[in-house]
């Protein structure tokens, strides 16, 4: 995915040559072979329409803007639609008398989006960014109508996995395109308006969901979102045509390189989701170990999908990406437990435990809204520690609230800082990660980010789901347990983002370098 990080001597010979054919604010690499002088048309850059071919071209404000409007609407669309669904799903079940297949057509999206998360990378490196999202729209919309018109359970489950499918070739595009055309200090406030955009969803998709259930049609729920995007797509086709291309179209190779471990992948962490949800009578020894069979598997079929030595904590991108599958699996992973915590343990009512999901959405963009603020390349540096242990420390709050000797007020100071702290790392990791990636690689790097946050929150809902169902029927204990669990999972995070700087010497520092970011040394 990525170059090595140990290759001192290549580094520094790429260092050299983009400063004498760039100056020191040269913006990465255009696509040529390796020690392959770059075309100096390419030094301009900032004109927006660049052609194929003539180095970095950053777009002007105005397309800059564009392209953020075109992002937050996609995610928004994709997030309202993951958000409602839960709400919507037990009458769909119910009405198309499928319940049996529930936990099917609630995994399925997830392991088909696995498929094509890798795929996409592939895509936007070999094609183009834009031709990919334009494909993933029509996916996504086609699976969605799918749904809607289901006259039967096994159907609605074919269009969830359609609906996947587009999903996981929409998000990575968004961001490749961020990280080719918009300079590296601009970066920041658009990774975290593309965080942001998840915030509006969840705090009204439940609320839109459950009102069309009751009062109109579960159809409508999938329905509305592809007639949505079929009025904005000519919007955003001609919008993404104003982003220049970092290269010319090139031979689409590797495909089954990557889509068969993304496929066993995928179908690994969909078992895996199907064993969490056995009660407590049902986990027996057989069941423990087909879980276990499952999570190696999924271990083994991603590893070629990251970064080399991302479970090996290597120093530079691939510890990035680790540290960003992590923070958000543990963050979404004890989110899902929350509201019955609240309401099983301290007798709240559903709609004021469902509210603790809205706290930890709002510190989330209030994080992600610090985080874009920030100029200082000293407190830039420092910051993904200290986010990365604000959330620690929430976590740490949220477990005693597990006991209702506890007052639920530790729920929701620890959730309030738990949402700061992933709101103020999640959009680093975008920014430092496509920073050491050349541009022509941006496509594999931001697969590479979103495999890592889908296989985080799958792998960690999971284990806390199996080790929930372990502890029960002791309750209180239960939820202790499992959140404890995943508190383990994040001081891994804690160890990895100290290790997110690339080797001075590095072909990943020399990237950085371009960009007019200093490596320095986290250790």
């Amino acid at each position: 995915m990525d170059e090595p990080a140990s290759e001192p001597i290549r580094g520094r010979r790429a260092r050299a040559e983009r400063m004498s054919q760039e100056g020191p604010a040269g913006a990465g690499r255009n696509g040529a072979a390796p020690n392959r002088p770059e075309d100096p048309a390419g030094a301009a850059g900032g004109v927006a329409g660049g052609t194929a071919g003539t180095g970095p071209s950053y777009v002007d404000r105005a397309t800059e803007r564009f392209l953020l409007v075109i992002s937050v609407s996609v995610i928004t669309a994709v997030a309202f639609e993951a958000v409602a669904v839960g709400t919507a799903m037990p009458t769909v079940a119910s009405r198309l008398h499928g319940l049996n297949l529930y936990a099917v057509a609630m995994g399925i999206p997830l392991a088909a989006q696995l498929v094509t998360t890798a795929f996409a990378g592939l895509w936007c490196d070999a094609k183009s960014p834009q031709s990919c999202l334009h494909l993933g729209i029509g996916v996504l919309s086609a699976g969605l109508v799918v749904c809607t018109a289901a006259p039967n359970m096994p159907v609605f489950v074919v269009g969830r996995a359609v609906q996947g499918l587009g999903a996981g070739m929409c998000v990575v595009p968004l961001y490749a395109m961020v990280g080719s055309s918009v300079r590296t200090e601009r970066q920041s406030p658009i990774f975290a308006s593309l965080s942001a955009a998840w915030i509006v969803p969840s705090l009204v998709g439940p609320g839109i969901a459950g009102f069309l259930v009751e009062h109109a049609s579960w159809r409508l729920v999938f329905g509305a979102v592809p007639a949505l995007l079929a009025a904005a797509f000519p919007v955003v086709v001609a919008g993404t045509r104003r982003i220049p291309r970092t290269h010319g179209p090139r031979p689409l190779t590797g495909t089954g390189r990557i889509l068969l471990p993304a496929a066993g992948a995928g179908a690994a962490v969909a078992t895996l989701q199907i064993l969490s949800g056995a009660d407590s009578g049902g986990l027996t020894a057989w069941v423990y170990a087909a879980a276990g069979a499952a999570a190696a598997a999924t271990f083994a079929c991603v590893r070629p999908l990251l970064p080399p030595g991302t479970f090996a904590l290597r120093r530079g991108l691939a510890s990035t990406v680790l540290v960003r599958g992590l923070v958000s699996g543990v963050f979404i992973g004890i989110e899902a437990f929350l509201p019955l915590l609240l309401k099983e343990v301290h007798g709240w009512s559903p709609t004021p435990a469902g509210l603790i999901l809205t706290v930890g959405s709002v510190t989330w963009a209030l994080g992600s809204w610090i985080h874009g603020r920030v100029v200082s390349p000293r407190l830039t540096r420092r910051l993904p520690a200290i986010a990365v242990a604000c959330q620690f420390a929430g976590v740490a709050l949220v477990a005693p609230g597990s006991f209702a000797a506890v007052p639920a007020g530790f729920v929701v100071v620890g959730w309030t800082l738990a949402g700061l702290g992933i709101g103020l790392v999640f959009p680093a990791m975008s920014v430092l990660a496509l920073a050491m990636t050349p541009r022509d690689r941006h496509g594999a790097t931001s697969s590479a980010i979103q495999l890592a946050d889908t296989l985080g929150a799958a792998f960690c809902v999971a284990v806390a789901g199996l080790v929930y169902a372990a502890i029960l029927p002791s309750r209180q204990a239960a939820f202790a347990v499992a959140i404890g669990a995943l508190a383990l999972i994040l001081v891994a995070a804690l160890v990895a983002v100290r290790r997110i700087r690339p080797l001075p010497g590095s072909a990943e520092e020399a990237e950085l370098a371009s960009r007019g970011q200093g490596s320095g040394d986290d250790r």
